[in-house]
């Protein structure tokens, strides 16, 4: 790589923004992924049945789950907003659905941090919503220079 080339890839890193991706899961043993469509009211960018072949491996579960767009921000709660905003209005219902049929729900955070890092905080609402929907959080950091 010529020093031309080298300064090109520095200043392209340097002007990267930290951003923060977010996907929502519900998964488990067995359940009706239509029927769990119907009431988020959101169509999941991935599903599979337990036993369904995926790209690498077959699934060990039944799982639902939508990626929200990445998002450029220092602040995890930008994310949860459009999260708060899909589930609030279904909460009691998809609440119920989970409780059913023994599911699990998932929060997963991939967090790109350039220059400066993102902070990680998480309010009581979404704390309390987690727990009614039977909800864990994952945290992926990945920090570039």
């Amino acid at each position: 790589m010529t020093r031309n080339e080298l300064q090109i890839t520095r200043d392209k890193m340097t002007k990267e923004k930290t951003n923060i991706k977010l996907t929502f899961i519900v998964y488990g043993e067995m359940f009706d992924i239509e029927q769990l469509t119907r009431i988020i009211g959101v169509t999941p960018t991935d599903q599979a049945y337990k036993g369904d072949q995926l790209k690498y491996r077959i699934s060990e579960e039944t799982f639902w789950e939508y990626k929200f767009a990445p998002i450029e921000t220092l602040l995890v709660e930008d994310c949860l907003a459009e999260f708060e905003q899909m589930v609030k209005p279904v909460l009691k219902e998809l609440s119920a659905f989970i409780k059913a049929h023994q599911l699990t729900t998932q929060l997963r955070f991939c967090v790109n941090h350039y220059e400066i890092n993102a902070a990680l905080t998480f309010e009581t609402t979404i704390l309390d919503i987690l727990h009614q929907l039977n909800g864990e959080i994952d945290i992926d950091q990945y920090f570039y220079k």
